[in-house]
């Protein structure tokens, strides 16, 4: 790969050890560029244009957090993403990461395997960001027209009507995403699957790790957590995580709390009638499945015990015939003789009888195979 195709990567940490070392750890994807303290980093940036920043949070002068601050807060370079670099890994750190902006944490002592995978991942999501910019310039265009044509309660039901058109839980997901908007609020949305399954999503694509890492956690707290400017409202299927409350508007605050939280109960309502259904669809089919090879099975049975009682009746016919044969060599008497056939002759009665007998339960298994197949396959 040729340096002018590869991502630039600013690096800026105060340890000229660890700059040489994800410098050599980035050299194959990346092209780096490095920094010894974020304000050479912030120079460096009027000029440059990364694709992504790693920055060390424990620096003299300016630690991690305000570099990113400084950079989030500036409208040129403010889409700029930034991945920390730490050996703090406690929830009181990943909120602040979370709250000046970052993308997510890659602890001390670096793994250069994990750095890889994180610093692919972010740059795969600034790609998936670049194509879903103009659709989320859309929505929010549509959300600010709805504000001003809707109340508050207007907005909510806007917003469950959205969720009732919703057939898959990715369509769930944006509408749920597309309704926060029209609130005016930013966030995350993960939804619990089946097997094990998450689907988490902001309003940009595909939510980042530090995200669902901070909502996850708040989802062991109450039903809605607040905390500052964040709030998470959690159900046992879908988590929220909103990032941009009110907060010097108290009463809107309120009202917020109280419509974000049906509206996510009405994702959560949704949600499982959407994986009822599928569940359904699959039972259906599974069930279907089920009915056509017992119909092909029960159909050969029949056509099989239809082609014995045939063969059956042949070989009676046979086995008389051969009797009468054998007993002209045999030499008895005419009552010897009347006597024995007489025997046999009561034995394939007997059996002739027990075969007419079968034969209307025959019937009635070939009327039910007809009624399968008219059921499966209707004329």
């Amino acid at each position: 790969m040729n340096d002018v195709v590869k991502p630039l990567v600013l690096v800026v940490d105060d340890d000229e050890f660890m700059l040489d070392f994800i410098c050599e750890a980035l050299s194959e994807t990346c092209q780096v560029i490095t920094a010894e303290s974020g304000r050479i980093a912030l120079e460096i940036l009027k000029h440059k244009a990364p694709s992504l920043i790693l920055a060390d949070i424990k620096m003299p002068e300016m630690d991690g957090y305000e570099l990113c601050q400084q950079i989030k807060d500036d409208f040129s370079i403010g889409d700029t993403p930034v991945l920390f670099l730490s050996a703090l890994d406690g929830i009181e750190d990943r909120l602040r990461g979370f709250e000046v902006g970052g993308e997510d944490f890659v602890l001390k002592p670096v793994n250069p395997k994990v750095l890889e995978v994180k610093v692919a991942h972010v740059l795969k999501l600034i790609e998936e960001r670049a194509q879903l910019k103009s659709q989320a310039q859309y929505a929010t265009n549509t959300a600010m027209l709805a504000m001003t044509s809707m109340s508050e309660t207007g907005l909510m039901l806007e917003g469950i009507k959205f969720f009732n058109q919703s057939k898959t839980p990715l369509e769930l997901a944006n509408a749920t995403l597309k309704a926060l908007a029209m609130f005016d609020v930013d966030g995350v949305v993960e939804l619990l699957l089946p097997a094990g399954q998450t689907l988490a999503l902001n309003l940009r694509g595909p939510a980042t790790e530090l995200e669902v890492s901070v909502l996850q956690h708040m989802a062991t707290m109450d039903r809605i957590t607040q905390f500052k400017t964040r709030m998470s409202i959690t159900y046992p299927h879908v988590r929220c995580l909103i990032s941009n409350m009110p907060i010097n508007d108290p009463d809107r605050c309120g009202r917020l709390r109280d419509h974000l939280a049906m509206l996510i109960e009405a994702t959560e309502i949704r949600l499982e009638a959407i994986n009822t259904s599928s569940q359904s669809s699959q039972r259906g089919n599974a069930i279907d499945s089920t009915i056509k090879k017992l119909t092909t099975t029960l159909a050969n049975i029949d056509e099989m015990q239809r082609s014995g009682r045939a063969s059956a009746s042949i070989i009676l016919s046979n086995v008389m015939m051969k009797v009468e044969l054998a007993l002209v060599g045999l030499e008895l008497t005419e009552r010897q003789e009347n006597a024995l056939m007489t025997i046999i002759q009561d034995g394939l009665e007997d059996v002739s009888s027990s075969l007419l007998a079968e034969a209307h339960f025959q019937d009635q298994l070939s009327n039910a195979i007809k009624e399968l197949q008219n059921t499966i396959e209707p004329s």
